[in-house]
């Protein structure tokens, strides 16, 4: 289900500061790149993302993509929610985000990188209700994670 927006009020308060930090920490100890706050069992419109270890740490709140490219590529995408398994999911290469950051100051994003912006994608999909699964195209791509490795050299 759709996770409840974050009251702008509540960004600043240590309790949800603290979570915060705890998303991160969850999201490292399993090596994810993403996780959103309906992972971990909290309806909150918030998700924390780190695409690489040199990209920086970034938190949504309450974010919106505002515009997207039409062009979409298909590629391989899991979940932390499930992780054993691995599907084709399409998504837009480019998009505009706006969102607030942890210090509870507007945001707004041009993400040009194509896996970033999927990570994006796939993060603000958890705050709307959805799951990658929801995003394909052909049910036949998705495979058990060890199948996966078999078929699909280099990933």
């Amino acid at each position: 289900m759709k996770a409840k927006p974050v009251a702008l009020a509540e960004i600043k308060k240590r309790s949800f500061q603290k979570f915060i930090k705890s998303m991160f920490f969850t999201m490292r100890e399993v090596g994810g790149v993403g996780l959103a706050a309906p992972q971990v069992g909290v309806p909150l419109r918030l998700a924390v993302i780190r695409v690489g270890k040199k990209s920086p740490s970034i938190v949504l709140i309450n974010p919106k993509i505002e515009s997207h490219s039409k062009t979409e590529q298909q590629d391989w995408e899991g979940c932390l929610s499930f992780p054993s398994v691995r599907g084709l999911v399409p998504r837009y290469e480019k998009m505009v985000v706006s969102y607030y950051d942890e210090a509870g100051k507007k945001q707004r994003k041009i993400i040009d990188r194509f896996s970033e912006a999927r990570v994006f994608q796939h993060e603000i999909d958890h705050l709307d209700g959805a799951l990658y699964v929801d995003r394909m195209r052909d049910m036949k791509s998705l495979m058990a994670f060890s199948e996966y490795k078999k078929r699909i050299p280099g990933k």
